[in-house]
């Protein structure tokens, strides 16, 4: 029941941030993002009590989602601090990004986990993941974004970006489609999405209007619920 009631108070609330949002970084803002972002993690805490698995690989997927929801949490702070704080962007943007790969590494860790992956798909979803993350920084002109100083990190947390997304495609297919790895797919996809809007808002031009402040953190609080949500239902 708790699982339900968290949901959908988090849903309403992130979804009155994203309204929010539009008007700029502000302390308040701050405040009110760091509550938004606590309610997907506690989501996935109580989708995992309300399971009420004890033992076996659903727990562990479960702990594993928490964790990644936990660095995700501590991410949002940090990338709303740079733009309270713009004196000091980059040291928070650079802590922003580690905190989200650090959350990517758990969630690939937990589909890779409970899905029993083979060694040889980790492997090529692994490599299809860096060329992603490399061709990304090659294609800013194409892209119309500029990285600067951040081409190294954003190659690198994008190829993790890339891997939830590639792992958790490969779980779906090799599950039969499993309820629980479409809902994560789904979610990992709209995480990506909401990247490639923030993306143009960070390092590019004209990308910045509150559609794109909108639009990418509806995209992302769809991605973190649905991530969250996942744990109901692998098995």
């Amino acid at each position: 029941m708790f699982y339900y009631i968290v949901l959908s108070v988090g849903i309403i609330v992130s979804f009155i941030f994203c309204l929010r949002r539009a008007n700029g970084f502000s302390i308040s803002n701050l405040l009110f993002k760091s509550v938004s972002s606590l309610f997907y993690l506690l989501t996935a805490v109580f989708a995992l009590i309300e399971r009420n698995v004890h033992l076996g690989d659903a727990q562990a997927y479960g702990s594993l989602i928490i964790m990644g929801g936990a660095f995700g949490l501590v991410g949002d702070i940090m990338l709303d601090l740079k733009g309270v704080y713009k004196q000091d962007e980059k040291p928070y943007l650079i802590s922003g990004f580690i905190a989200f790969l650090i959350g990517h590494i758990f969630y690939i860790s937990a589909i890779v986990y409970s899905i029993k992956m083979e060694w040889w798909l980790v492997l090529i979803g692994a490599c299809a993941a860096c060329i992603g993350g490399i061709v990304t920084v090659l294609s800013a002109n194409l892209m119309k974004v500029h990285y600067g100083a951040y081409r190294k990190i954003v190659a690198v947390y994008t190829s993790f970006l890339l891997g939830t997304a590639i792992m958790s495609g490969i779980a779906m297919v090799i599950s039969g489609f499993q309820k629980g790895y479409i809902i994560l797919f789904i979610g990992a996809i709209l995480f990506a999405l909401s990247d490639v809007i923030l993306s143009g808002t960070f390092f590019g031009r004209g990308k910045d209007k509150k559609r794109h402040y909108f639009i990418n953190h509806f995209t992302y609080y769809a991605a973190q619920y649905l991530i969250a949500a996942s744990i109901m239902l692998i098995k």
